[in-house]
């Protein structure tokens, strides 16, 4: 039977829905049908217009290398003050000075900004809809004396067109007017703006050292991180801002580029916006960087930079819609368009798109929606048990009632239909008797003509682990039950249905609530069990799966825990499966910030391997032995020999004699498994027999701490190249 009422077969269906077509054709004759009105309809207005669809407008993105004249255009640059794009040596050098540079302008003394020439959505007044945006920039600052410092530069969103205020230099940081009395005041009005900056010098109101912080309508920021010793923001680095539309938390995280600066562990701030929006800037707002010199010089430079926000940018009116056909002739035509299109939606209407799904779902049980809805009492926000970047999950409680008209018509009406089905699940037991499951809902917004969908499905359905979470089933609501639908047929999209996926209940929730939230120490045997499942369902995945699978979102949150504290690997929303002949895959790079391989942190299409995974299981070691701290600090104890002392002090009880042997084998293991070259990671089968067979601990410091491989090449190694030789005649 397919969900939502809708016929089984072509010949039910099309007896149901001719009637419908006499009954249009009959309005069209008694009509008198002469012309064909194709005027758009008003305009809702402001106070009931509703969000446009995602597919009606892409959102808003643009991305620019300066270091290439070819992949930006100057009308879409913004220039103000000292700001310019720079030319030299006969076209052969490209850049975007922010500041005065050193070639014919006094470069102490001055201001500029660099924006983006058009507005750029922040939120949309109508619909209340917020963006949410990330922007990655590289750049450099060149100080030229370590004592006389100019003073930094920001990113920052403003008010729409950017204005450059005119007595902004210094510590100012082209953002605002000074005082008069000198000082550094708030803005108001067209002056709001929202800002991360780079200081380089410390005024009477910053922090004391080079800093990052975050400015809201004043260079006092509300939140600042001060760069480590020995670190300062000199040469080239690079920035991603991001902002959660949810949270409404806007992070800036920095990473210094230079050579002898890469072990410096990513600079981080952060701060959470108030829900009054309106309050702090306007609906469209200006985007870009300023800086300033104060009486030292200092050169400002972005060498590329890109911005990419959920919000499409506001549709224009379009005046041109309105159209008139007139004549009997046109009209005689377009009842006959009609009637072929009547039949053509006929014969559509009863290919649905289900028969594509269950066709997709490598046979995988599916179940009808008011099932689920039953057993999660419509989706209640108190049954709400997780939610995820990619869907919420319920918290659902089968009757035998339920789950019997769960099944399709004829698996109730054949028993030996429904043995076949149910044997596809690896438990013999039979929801019904009030056993619960876990009902993920998949979020639209996540997916990709539900790509992730079939990718999580498939995957799950297919690798049976004790280790792995058991996938139950599947549904799809279908939304195209009424008369626009059947008319519209060639408009439907898939995404326009609901997904859902039925998975087991893992009651103990997941390991990072117990690691970092729970009151209850987990004691260390119980961490060295999970250590081993965690291992275990890796080997599964990697090697006894032909071809391989790659779970590429390893992470404590994704690691669940059932009463006896087995663990169950979930949330496979990225995974891959890999190529028939195991070659290396080309995908976007995704994962979770601090858990993902650093060797695919890059823009665009990157090489996964089995080993990415391994980097992510290093770093759950490390959170499980050393839990609250980061895998730098326990590098520095094992290279000065001290590793044991990086263990999470919760352990350190009177069982600690006993466990600390094995306890200092999962931190190194965490370690060689998180180096930053990953053609020396270990397999994660070396890796589980390394814990087993109690081998001699590895020597790791001849490993070069670095997050760029020699052996890699790449077009990310060229382009960090290309800006070293960029700044070699500033330095």
């Amino acid at each position: 039977m397919v969900a939502m009422g809708l016929p089984a077969t072509a010949s039910r269906g099309s007896a149901q829905l001719l009637p419908l077509v006499v009954v249009l054709l009959a309005s069209l004759h008694f009509s008198g049908v002469k012309s064909l009105d194709v005027t758009p309809p008003p305009a809702s207005s402001p106070t009931s217009a509703l969000p446009l669809p995602a597919a009606v407008a892409s959102p808003f993105s643009f991305s620019f290398d300066f270091t290439n004249a070819s992949t930006y255009r100057m009308e879409d640059l913004e220039f103000e003050g000292s700001a310019s794009a720079t030319v030299q040596d006969h076209l052969l050098d490209h850049h975007v000075d922010v500041t005065c540079s050193s070639y014919g302008k006094d470069p102490t003394h001055c201001t500029g900004r660099v924006s983006y020439a058009h507005p750029v959505p922040f939120y949309d007044n109508t619909t209340g809809e917020l963006a949410s945006f990330q922007t990655r920039f590289t750049f450099a600052i060149v100080v030229y004396s370590s004592i006389m410092k100019g003073d930094g530069m920001a990113f920052f969103l403003a008010c729409y067109p950017s204005k450059l205020s005119p007595n902004s230099r210094g510590g100012n940081l082209g953002l605002i007017n000074s005082g008069d009395d000198g000082n550094n005041k708030a803005a108001f009005g067209d002056e709001r703006f929202v800002a991360v900056e780079f200081d380089t010098f410390q005024n009477p109101w910053d922090s004391n050292g080079d800093h990052i912080g975050i400015d809201i309508n004043s260079v006092t920021s509300v939140n600042a991180t001060i760069l480590p010793p020995r670190s300062s923001l000199n040469g080239t680095m690079t920035a991603t801002v991001t902002f959660d539309n949810t949270t409404r938390m806007l992070v800036a995280e920095l990473q210094l580029d230079d050579d002898d600066k890469r072990n410096l562990r990513h600079v981080q701030v952060s701060f959470q916006l108030t829900n009054q929006l309106n309050t702090l800037l306007p609906p469209q707002v200006a985007v870009g960087f300023s800086a300033a010199t104060g009486s030292a010089m200092e050169l400002h430079r972005i060498l590329s930079w890109s911005f990419n926000s959920s919000l499409a940018p506001p549709r224009k009116a379009d005046h041109d819609m309105r159209a008139a056909i007139v004549g009997g002739s046109i009209g005689g035509a377009v009842a006959l368009v009609v009637v072929v299109w009547c039949i053509i939606s006929c014969f559509k209407w009863t290919r649905t798109t289900s028969h594509d799904f269950v066709a997709r779902t490598g046979g995988a049980r599916r179940f009808e929606y008011s099932v689920l809805a039953a057993a999660t009492d419509d989706f209640s926000e108190e049954r709400v048990i997780g939610q995820g970047a990619f869907g919420v999950v319920y918290r659902g409680t089968f009757t035998c009632k339920g789950w019997s008209s769960g099944l399709p018509s004829r698996e109730r009406d054949d028993p030996s239909s429904t043995e076949s089905s149910v044997s596809s699940n690896s438990s013999s037991k039979e929801p019904g008797d009030g056993s619960e499951v876990a009902v993920k809902k998949i979020l639209k917004e996540t997916r990709g003509g539900n790509l992730d969908f079939f990718a999580e499905m498939n995957t799950i359905s297919e690798a049976k682990h004790k280790n792995l979470v058991k996938l139950k089933g599947w549904c799809c609501r279908e939304n195209n039950t009424n008369l626009l639908d059947f008319m519209c047929w060639c408009c439907r999209k898939e995404e326009d249905n609901e997904l859902f996926l039925v998975y087991e209940l893992v009651p103990n929730g997941n390991l990072h609530y117990h690691l970092h939230e729970s009151e209850q120490v987990i004691t260390w045997p119980t961490r060295y069990q999970i250590v081993k499942g965690i291992g275990s369902a890796l080997v599964y995945l990697h090697h006894e799966c032909d071809p391989y699978i790659l779970h590429r979102d390893i992470k404590p949150g994704n690691i669940l825990l059932d009463n006896n504290f087995n663990a169950k690997l979930a949330d496979f929303e990225l995974s891959r499966v890999g190529n028939q002949d195991n070659a290396t895959m080309m995908t976007l790079a995704q994962g979770t910030e601090g858990y993902i391989d650093p060797e695919c942190r890059k823009d665009g299409k990157v090489k996964f391997y089995p080993r990415s995974d391994v980097y992510s299981f290093g770093i759950v070691l490390l959170d499980i032995v050393c839990t609250r701290k980061s895998r730098e600090q326990v590098w520095e104890l094992y290279k000065g020999g001290k590793v044991i002392e990086a263990t999470d002090e919760r352990l350190h009880g009177d069982d600690f004699d006993r466990w600390q042997t094995q306890m200092q084998r999962v931190a190194v293991l965490g370690l060689w498994c998180s180096l930053l070259d990953g053609a020396k990671r270990p397999t994660i089968q070396k890796a589980m027999e390394f814990l087993e067979r109690d081998e001699p601990l590895p020597n790791l410091n001849y490993a070069v701490n670095t997050w760029l491989p020699s052996a890699h090449h790449d077009a990310y190694t060229s382009h960090c190249s290309d800006e070293q030789t960029l700044l070699s005649d500033l330095r």
